[in-house]
């Protein structure tokens, strides 16, 4: 049976679900917001609200311009799909991808092939028309390595994106997968004029785009500020305000940001600020990261040799770690900690059961590798970003693991670098978090974890680990992907390229003077129909 997807009709899949919550309760409906904090998206900007400036608190900033960098709302994915705009949208509250750039998207029987129609009408901020063209150039930027589009995992599986006309694209992917909707959720999504990209110095792209989306770049500054103008020749209708992004280490330096009215939209990151802004009833959208609290490990990465490349120095740290302690010490005991991939409110979720906190056999695996290996010590270097939250939860992880006779030696670094410093394996051990969606968790699991992957920041090329991934990307339905996700559990413990913490919780408050704002997936705000309000 063919599943449609239309800018006139949506038919929602069971696979592609979210269900989501907040603070370990079970309301079904926080993927949206707070119980009764989810602000309106009936209204979108007119011509008689143009104006104004909405300026946005950061977690993490884009890094850059570039294609594939915007994936994630935790690091700037709203600022890139103000630019570029996206070709589908996942919607949180009706559980379904529906299109946007696109006019339609439907499948074949097997969800091998799909094929895209998109709107007609459509021009990037240049003026050049939307074609299918810059749709299969877009993809073929992600399979591009030298890209480095954090996206590449998920565009790696189309073989084919055939232009059939000019208005229509089809996909067809190495294997069945029925959340493929995802890929064009995220940054693949994100359609780069050919034409123009071609014709311009990659450097120069990265901090002066031109895209389809409802703004433009205004000023740039690095790690520190973006400003968006409203596009006027944009295809949805009038763009009200003017965008301004800052980054604020922190969430409390963020929420007191916009308690202070500074910013009127926050990203907020950690059960804490999250219940905090809810019991003050701010107004907010809210999702519940599975694994979106890690302490990644190097495997192997960039050549990296050390202690770590052996699966019982990783499998102490992993029974090392107290995520009750943790929660106590991070979150008041607010928090969801685990050491499951999935979290129990997710769909998905089927029993699943991470390593056991057990410092007594942390101990013995550690006095056994010191014997195995005479000139380690126990030395373990842990990489920290400089958010107050950060550091204490690098004391926090000090402390366990110097208690199973690991040498913890903190490095504090900005965010900025922390982030670089994963991508490229510049770490021995450090705090970190996936960004999964409870849409496809295939997708970001797989990005995490085969040996291509995208996002596979610790470089774990496991054989078993790689089958039990791609068992769960094939996965047709919940009940199957219930069963694969149950598998890939069972391998992770053993292999632990990185260990999980908690669950993830955040929240992207609304200040009452703003409207018309979107959620998608991955905690990505987008701004289209955004408008300043008395």
């Amino acid at each position: 049976m063919k599943r449609t997807t239309s800018a006139l009709a949506v038919l929602a899949a069971a696979t592609l679900t979210l269900t989501a919550c907040g603070g370990g309760g079970d309301d079904s409906s926080a993927a949206a917001g707070g119980e009764g904090l989810a602000p309106d998206q009936s209204e979108r900007c007119t011509e008689d609200r143009a104006g104004g400036t909405i300026t946005v608190g950061e977690f993490s900033m884009l890094p850059s311009f570039a294609p594939g960098q915007g994936q994630y709302g935790v690091r700037g994915g709203a600022q890139s799909a103000a630019v570029y705009d996206r070709l589908m949208v996942w919607n949180p509250e009706a559980e379904e991808f529906e299109p946007k750039l696109a006019e339609s998207l439907e499948s074949n029987d097997d969800n091998t092939v799909w094929t895209l129609t998109l709107r007609d009408g459509v021009t990037f901020s240049n003026g050049d028309p939307l074609t299918a063209e810059d749709v299969a150039f877009t993809v073929g930027l992600h399979k591009d390595p030298a890209t480095r589009s954090v996206a590449m995992t998920d565009a790696m599986q189309i073989e084919d994106a055939r232009v059939v006309d000019p208005l229509t694209v089809e996909f067809t992917l190495a294997n069945p997968w029925s959340g493929f909707p995802v890929a064009l959720a995220g940054t693949v999504g994100e359609v780069i004029p050919q034409d123009a990209y071609e014709a311009a110095d990659p450097q120069e792209w990265a901090s002066n785009p031109i895209g389809a989306g409802a703004f433009t770049l205004a000023s740039y500054t690095p790690d520190q500020e973006v400003v968006l103008e409203p596009n006027p020749e944009y295809y949805g209708g009038p763009v009200c305000p003017t965008l301004k992004f800052i980054r604020i280490p922190g969430s409390q330096g963020t929420y007191d940001a916009f308690q202070t009215g500074e910013v009127q939209v926050g990203f907020l990151r950690g059960a804490t600020f999250v219940n905090m802004a809810q019991s003050d009833d701010v107004r907010g959208f809210e999702e519940i990261i599975s694994s979106g609290s890690v302490l990644n490990m190097n495997s192997g990465k960039a050549g990296y040799d050390g202690v770590l490349t052996d699966v019982r120095a990783r499998q102490a740290v992993a029974a090392a770690m107290d995520r009750d302690l943790w929660n106590q010490r991070l979150y008041d005991g607010e928090g969801q900690p685990t050491s499951a991939l999935v979290a129990e409110t997710s769909r998905l979720y089927d029993g699943q059961e991470g390593p056991a906190y057990d410092v007594d056999a942390a101990k013995a695996i550690v006095e056994e590798l010191k014997a195995d290996t005479p000139d380690w010590d126990g030395t373990l270097r842990m990489l920290i970003s400089d958010g107050p939250e950060n550091i204490e939860a690098g004391v926090v992880a000090k402390a366990l693991l110097d208690a199973a006779g690991f040498n913890v030696v903190i490095e504090n670094a900005p965010v900025s670098q922390v982030t670089a410093r994963q991508f490229t394996g510049d770490y021995e051990i450090v705090i970190g978090g996936l960004s999964t969606t409870d849409a496809d968790l295939a997708s970001t699991f797989a990005s995490a974890m085969l040996p291509d992957g995208a996002t596979n920041l610790t470089g774990i090329d496991d054989p078993e680990l790689t089958a039990a991934v791609n068992d769960l990307k094939a996965a047709a339905d919940v009940d199957a992907q219930k069963e694969a996700l149950t598998r890939l559990q069972e391998v992770f413990n053993e292999v632990q390229p990185f260990t999980v913490m908690a669950n993830a919780e955040q929240y992207v408050t609304v200040s009452d003077t703003v409207g018309g704002l979107t959620p998608t997936v991955a905690s990505t705000v987008l701004y289209d129909g955004a408008y300043v309000q008395e």
